[in-house]
């Protein structure tokens, strides 16, 4: 893991809102359903603006309070326009990288940052604004955590 200053940008696609609890639940999880329906809509065919950037994002944002509360999750395309995307605020984050077989390096990122931050050396505090999936490969992951 190493910290990463990331300038502002947007992302526009398919949103949920959600949480942690829901999520670790096979049956009830809605992320996989909004992913799935993502790719068999087509949805980044159809969106305008894109940047130049091949990356797809899962964005986490508007936490109710903290690990687990609900927030909404975003998959999506960088886009050079605010207009009908989220706008990811220029920030400090704590980036974890992993590769392996996707869907299951995501689970075992997300649990490692779990438990990181929930370790009494855990030098960094999350901020609870903007959280970040960064796929630029088929079998690696970023994830962005952002830190106050």
């Amino acid at each position: 893991m190493k910290v990463k200053y990331v300038d502002k940008f947007y992302v526009s696609g398919l949103t949920v809102r959600t949480n942690n609890k829901i999520e670790l639940d096979e049956q009830e999880a809605k992320i996989p359903d909004l992913c799935q329906k993502y790719l068999d809509e087509n949805i980044e065919k159809k969106t305008f603006n894109k940047a130049k950037s091949m990356a797809m994002y899962g964005v986490y944002n508007k936490y109710e309070n903290d690990v687990n509360s609900d927030y909404d999750y975003t998959i999506g395309v960088e886009v050079t326009k605010p207009k009908n995307a989220i706008t990811i605020p220029k920030d400090k984050y704590l980036v974890f990288s992993k590769e392996g077989e996707i869907p299951e390096v995501v689970i075992e990122t997300w649990k490692d940052i779990w438990n990181y931050f929930a370790s009494e050396n855990c030098e960094y505090e999350r901020s609870y604004n903007f959280d970040f999936e960064k796929y630029e490969k088929e079998d690696e992951i970023e994830i962005y955590i952002s830190i106050k």
